[in-house]
Formats: C-alpha cells, structure tokens, sequence
C-alpha cells in the first residue's frame, strides 16, 4: 500500500504533462499568423510597435468593439497565454489583463519580435499583430586589440563586431581623423596598406545607433621602419690637438644599434676616441613609440690621422642606413658680404669672410663677365682666376676686401672664392653676382657646381632682370648719399635700362 501510494503523485504529475502538452498542442495547431483583413474592423485597438528598453514594462493592446469568448498570445511560433488554459505555466513577467491587452515587464532583448492577439467572438475569429523591439545600446570588440607591430609595405586588416539595435552604424577613426569608410552591418573591416611610419597611432572602431552611448573599441598600430639618420653637420672644422665632436641622430622601430666607420674601417674606441648616445625621447608610451637617440663620437685629441669622411652606421631587425660626416681642417667656405660703399663703372669692389681653425695662406678668387648676347643662355666664358695672399689675424675670422679693377662699365659679373690653409683649399662659396657698381647675392646659386644645364631661358631671363632692377635702385640709393655722386648714378641707371633690351 505504501508504495502504490508513492506512485501516485508521480502518475499525477505524468498525467498533467500530457494535458499540458496536448493543449499547447492544440494551441499551435490553431495558430493562424495572417491578420483577418475583413475582420479588422472588429478590433477597437490598432496594430502598434512598440520601440522600448531593457527593464522597461510594455502593454500591447487588443480589444473588441463587441465582448469576446476568449483570447489567446503568441510571439512569433511560441505560445504565451491562454485565458481559456489558466492553468498553462507561463512566464512571471507575462499578464493578461481582462480586456484582452498583454502586459510584458522588465523587458530583455530576447523579448523582440511579432506578437499576435487572437480573439474569439459571436462574430468570429479574429487576430491583430503586435511587435516588440527592445532598443539596445551597442556594444563593440575589434581584432587584433591591444597593440599590432607592422612593417612599412604590409597590409594590415582590422575587424569590428558590433552589436545593438537598431544596427549601430561602425565609423573608423585614425589618430582622432574619421577615415572615409562608414557602413553598417554587425562585422566591418578596415584594410591598410601601410606605406609610411606616418600611418602608426590609434585606429578606433566606433559603433553608434542612437541608444545609448557611443562604443568605442581600438587598436595601437606601431609601424616598424629602417633606421632614418640625418647629421647634425656634414662638415666638422678642426685642427689637430683639438677635441672634435661628430653627431648623428637616429629614429627607429625597433630601436637600432650604431657604430662609427672612419674611410670604411670601424672606429676603435678607448684612450683616443670614445662615443655617447642620449635619448631624445626620454619617456616612450604607446603613443611615442619610436626610439630616437643622439648619438656621438668624440676624437679627443685630433691627428692627421683622423681627418677625414666617417660613417654613422645604424642597422635594427628591419635594414641598415648610414649618413656621414667629414671631418676637416680646411677653411670654412667663404661667404660673401655686401659693400654698403659706392661703386665705380669699370670697378668693384669684394668684400667676404671666413673662418678657419689654422692660419689661412691664400684665397682664389674667380670671376666672369656675363656677356649681354649670351645672357639667356648658360655661361660658358671662362673665369679669370686671381690668387690673393691672406692677411694676418688673431682669431679665427678672416675678413678680406679686395677691388676688383678693369671692369666694362654697364655690364653683369659673377665671381665666387676658395681659402687655402694648410689642410687644403674650402669648398667653394656661393656665387655672387654684380653689376658694376653694385652687388647682390644670388641664393638660387649656391656653388660653382650649381649652374646647370637645364636652367630655363625665361627663369634666367627673369632672374637678370629683377635683379638688375634691384641694382638700379641700390645704386640711386649709394650714390644719393654721396655728394658729386647723382649723376653717376643717373648714368649707371640709364646704362641698365639699355643693357635689359639686350637681355630680351
């Protein structure tokens, strides 16, 4: 008896679980899905979608003009509520209220979808279609995250998952810059070709769909590049017993290793020559990545020896790059300055300046006319070479003025200078060009080397003639300030405005 007992709940129980299951069931079975078009006139309440949140309560209506029999819910294929099955379990945050209108509380995401109210009445059967979307703020992840080192000539992929609803619109962001690829969709990608260490920074991927706040995922891309190396002088003047510095400065990713090379052969360090690196970058971050170091080599006391081309040689896991430095007791090139005094037709006077570390023994100074019916072509008369003795000095800067006479009056020169020490001859200074009786400076020609073959006849043309007019009134201005001088002045003015006709 006990056990017949026992028994009992248990067939209970099995017995109401096939009630339970043949009402849903029936109630499947008769799910009609299609709203009734001809009865819609029947319902006092109207189809509706409601937009919400999570954790917000919802009430979709459905009511009759006329009294009902029963009404029954279903969202999308899964029944809900029954009022003729009170009895069929249903979820906690689902009512029915006696009207017909269902009522769903703390909303979820999961709670999209269509709903149907089915009604049954003297006049019939009648269904309304409902609809629930549940506004969720979007949520994002981006692949890789964190960090991704790239070389220069990869191509690098980013990937965006977001999620929400509505569907959040991803946009792309490089260093704050909004790229120009916007698109929706739940998985979005971004493609860079990177071509230059100026692509490294903070690639964002931002999700919004105007719920909530915006989303925001990113990654660090660090661009991996070959050493880049520029010299802080390509020239270092010296002299022997002195104490020389050659500095280069190398940025790189990864970081480079630097040694020194003296005509190819690597510097040997110890008593003679020592070298340093300082860090110019102290404090690297994600941001400032890229490791960049000063390096110098230090001759302590210089020997013939030591003069001479060296190589700043920077290698890291990516390439090598060098850059080079001379160093040298030669003169420093000349620099030619102007003679603020009044110049005579047939002469001129020079006036330049230089520095070097050992007693200067001589100058070359080498000029040219500019003949009128060549003018617009390049020059090819040859220089007057003239070898002028240096002047004794108790520093280092030598200043030499020198008169140039014999000159044709009216017409166009150009002259340029080298210093000799005992070291050897400078390089050549920038050239200068002068009218006689005044002077200016062409920076468009810095060297002998310079005067190529592709200079233009119009360039030219227009260069000659700005800078004949810039003459001209230099030399109205020194000779007005000199008495006796006006009608000098006048005449080298009139001799400039025949000259130019001669020039086109």
């Amino acid at each position: 008896m006990k056990s017949a007992s026992k028994m009992l709940p248990h067939k209970c129980l099995i017995w109401r679980c096939l009630f339970v299951g043949l009402i849903l069931g029936q109630v499947q079975a008769d799910l009609d899905f299609n709203n009734d078009l001809e009865n819609s006139q029947k319902f006092k309440s109207i189809p509706t979608t409601v937009k919400t949140y999570e954790n917000d309560t919802v009430q979709l209506p459905c009511t009759l003009h006329t009294p009902f029999r029963y009404v029954r819910w279903h969202r999308d294929d899964v029944a809900l509520v029954d009022s003729r099955h009170p009895e069929i379990p249903r979820l906690d945050r689902i009512m029915l209220w006696p009207n017909g209108s269902l009522q769903v509380a703390n909303v979820q995401s999961s709670d999209t979808g269509d709903y149907y109210c089915e009604m049954n009445s003297d006049s019939g059967h009648v269904v309304q279609q409902h609809a629930i979307e549940v506004q969720v703020a979007p949520q994002v992840k981006i692949e890789p995250s964190d960090l991704s080192e790239q070389r220069i000539g990869a191509t690098f992929e980013v990937v965006c998952d977001a999620q929400g609803v509505p569907q959040p619109v991803i946009t792309w962001r490089l260093n704050g810059n909004v790229l120009p690829q916007s698109s929706s969709g739940n998985r979005q990608s971004l493609v860079l070709e990177i071509k230059s260490r100026n692509q490294a920074g903070l690639i964002e991927c931002v999700a919004s769909n105007g719920v909530g706040d915006t989303a925001v995922a990113s990654v660090y891309l660090h661009v991996l590049f070959l050493p880049e190396v520029s010299m802080t002088q390509a020239v270092v003047y010296s002299k022997l017993g002195a104490r020389a510095h050659l500095e280069c400065i190398v940025e790189a990713a990864p970081s480079a290793t630097v040694k020194w090379f003296h005509h190819g052969l690597p510097v040997a360090l110890g008593a003679h020559s020592s070298s340093h690196e300082s860090e110019l970058q102290a404090n690297r971050s994600l941001d400032h990545y890229v490791n960049a170091v000063r390096h110098t080599l230090v001759v302590k006391s210089v020997r013939n020896a030591d003069m001479g081309q060296y190589e700043c040689r920077a290698s890291n896991g990516i390439g090598i790059r060098s850059g080079n430095v001379e160093l040298t007791g030669r003169p420093m090139p000349c620099l030619f300055k102007i003679n603020p005094g009044t110049q005579s037709s047939t002469s001129h006077v020079l006036v330049w300046q230089t520095e070097s570390q050992l007693p200067i023994m001589e100058f070359k100074l080498k000029f040219r006319q500019i003949p009128s019916s060549n003018v617009t072509r390049l020059l090819k008369t040859n220089w007057t070479e003239l070898t002028i003795p240096a002047q004794s000095t108790s520093g280092l800067i030598y200043i030499t003025t020198y008169t140039l006479h014999g000159l044709q009056p009216a017409s166009l020169y150009e002259a340029s200078v080298l210093a000799r020490n005992s070291f050897g001859w400078s390089d050549n200074s920038k050239i200068v060009r002068f009218a006689t009786g005044g002077e200016v400076e062409l920076p468009n020609y810095s060297t002998e080397s310079e005067l190529q073959e592709d200079f233009s006849e119009e360039d030219f043309h227009n260069e000659i003639t700005q800078r004949s007019e810039v003459l001209s009134a230099s030399m109205m201005f020194n000779s007005g300030s000199v008495n006796g001088r006006g009608f000098s002045a006048l005449m080298y003015s009139l001799c400039l405005i025949k000259l130019l006709p001669l020039i086109n």
